[in-house]
């Protein structure tokens, strides 16, 4: 985690591992370290059930950046991210706010809005694709995977839980959580 947090906790839903994330006006990142190569057909996939959105507006700018997120960091020190965002279009990327993170972290919203919250979804993100369209070209290696709550900037609260995360791809598959 990101210093000093009890907002992570390990969990089971429907007899699988998980982890549930509750974060009021806090900030933390579990990090997994992971050595997978990026190809072509990379994807992550994972479930989730979203129960509390920690901001009520777009969270591209620094005064709203609060989120829930699933991470991926690469071996050139950029990572992308992906969330649910309660305003942005979905497939929308853009550099972080924070001063520090936008030379380094990329969002792409993969859910928008309210409709959905409270039920489990499940999603698969082509890795590649989505890091040549909101980053640039590619490097050859995912080096990590990353759990993140920000709830700090609206003193908000996020509520959820991950399961099943997994990577796939040139013949290989890495179960993360």
């Amino acid at each position: 985690t990101l210093g000093e947090s009890e907002i992570f906790s390990a969990d089971q839903e429907d007899g699988r591992p998980a982890i549930r994330i509750d974060a009021a006006s806090d900030v933390g990142i579990l990090q997994r370290d992971v050595e997978f190569p990026l190809a072509d057909d990379t994807r992550l996939r994972w479930r989730w059930r979203v129960d509390e959105l920690p901001s009520g507006r777009a969270e591209d700018a620094l005064p709203t950046h609060d989120y829930v997120s699933l991470a991926l960091a690469f071996e050139n020190g950029r990572d992308l991210t992906w969330y649910w965002s309660a305003a942005l279009p979905r497939e929308h990327g853009y550099a972080c706010p924070l001063p520090g993170w936008n030379a380094r972290e990329t969002h792409v919203v993969v859910r928008s809005g309210g409709e959905g919250l409270g039920a489990w979804q499940r999603e698969e993100r082509a890795v590649r694709a989505d890091y040549e369209r909101t980053v640039g070209p590619p490097p050859s290696t995912i080096t990590g995977a990353w759990l993140i709550a920000v709830s700090l900037f609206q003193h908000g609260r996020a509520r959820a839980v991950f399961s099943d995360v997994v990577l796939e791809g040139a013949g290989r598959r890495l179960r993360v959580l």
